[in-house]
């Protein structure tokens, strides 16, 4: 164990000795009290680009393999972790971009920090969690959506659970959750929740040699509260990812995309149930009993930013993109997998 006496966690860590922590951190003979001050001390800092990329590619190297993925394929997603208690935005908006043709390979799981996590609203709908990834290819070439649920890919990161439910804090496999995306998605729109993580995430995002394009974005509610999405309250903060390398910081505003301020709170969800039900009324169209503008507001822009990244247009035009979603939520859609009777109710 000189590894973690000669360096101190608090400090960066080089990517050779951050893969190695890594390592030892999933070994299942490693004291779980050891993994936790490890935990611990990472949590108080902010992790930089290379020591996010470095424990990403540790993990990646023991996921299960999930087949190869078309040029286009995209995942929305997000670190959570902001509190918010929003309805699931980019989930739905995963759902809508699937719809207009946007191939989306969604990884995910159930809440940690949120009321109602992407598996968790996905499986309330009827999806099946545990398709077998030859199923999960056929539905990514024949309808647009798979799901890849994160502990079926992940075995290995099982033992850590109860040792992070013990600390009660964020760590920094909250962070990685959208960096361990099996499939390796070409492209992808990263939500985050504080500001100070925009830069260390997209610049672990450049590092992967598979990814061609990305936004990593941050949002404010209109009290100012850091968002992990795009927000239709206030200002949000893009960075852009491209073959490598990171842009400079571009600010969403929503007036200037036609957007208004909705009233307080539109966009929470006090537990599972309600979040089901807005996305009902999201399926549903307007006319549907659980249509929440608000919502479908947000769940456009989500979109139309993950239909600029497939498009490769940067953010001009953007507001056109949001209503152009937003018509099609106003309409309806279907959902690109079967929904039980009870559940179509």
């Amino acid at each position: 164990m000189t590894l973690l006496t000669t360096h101190n966690p608090i400090r960066p860590l080089p990517g050779a000795t951050a893969s190695e922590l890594m390592r030892i951190f999933i070994d299942q003979d490693t004291d779980a009290l050891l993994v936790g001050a490890c935990l611990a001390l990472l949590a108080q800092r902010v992790p930089e680009a290379h020591e996010l990329a470095a424990f990403a590619d540790a993990l990646s190297e023991v996921a299960v393999p999930f087949p190869a993925v078309p040029a286009a394929a995209l995942d929305t997603c997000g670190t959570g972790g902001d509190g918010s208690s929003t309805a699931n935005l980019s989930t739905l908006a995963a759902l809508l971009l699937a719809h207009m043709g946007v191939p989306i390979v969604k990884h995910g799981n159930r809440a940690a920090t949120s009321v109602c996590g992407s598996a968790d609203l996905l499986e309330g709908l009827g999806y099946d969690l545990a398709r077998a990834s030859a199923d999960l290819s056929e539905d990514l070439k024949h309808r647009s959506f798979a799901f890849l649920f994160a502990p079926a890919y992940h075995p290995l990161l099982g033992r850590l659970r109860e040792i992070r439910r013990r600390l009660g804090i964020p760590t920094i496999f909250n962070l990685l959750g959208p960096l361990l995306n099996p499939a390796q998605p070409p492209l992808q729109l990263l939500g985050v929740a504080h500001e100070d993580l925009l830069a260390p995430m997209a610049g672990a995002l450049a590092r992967r040699p598979t990814l061609r394009r990305a936004f990593v974005i941050h949002g404010k509610d209109a009290e100012g509260k850091g968002l992990d999405e795009a927000s239709i309250e206030g200002p949000t903060t893009v960075l852009a990812v491209s073959e490598g390398r990171v842009a400079a910081p571009q600010v969403l505003v929503p007036r200037e995309l036609g957007l208004t301020l909705p009233p307080r709170h539109a966009l929470r969800v006090a537990d599972r149930a309600e979040a089901l039900a807005v996305a009902r009324g999201i399926f549903g169209g307007a006319a549907h009993a659980d249509f929440r503008p608000a919502v479908a507001d947000a769940v456009a822009l989500q979109a139309a930013l993950g239909l600029h990244l497939h498009r490769d247009i940067g953010l001009d035009g953007l507001s056109a993109s949001l209503r152009a979603a937003r018509v099609q939520i106003d309409g309806g859609f279907p959902l690109p997998f079967a929904m039980p009777t009870e559940v179509r109710s």
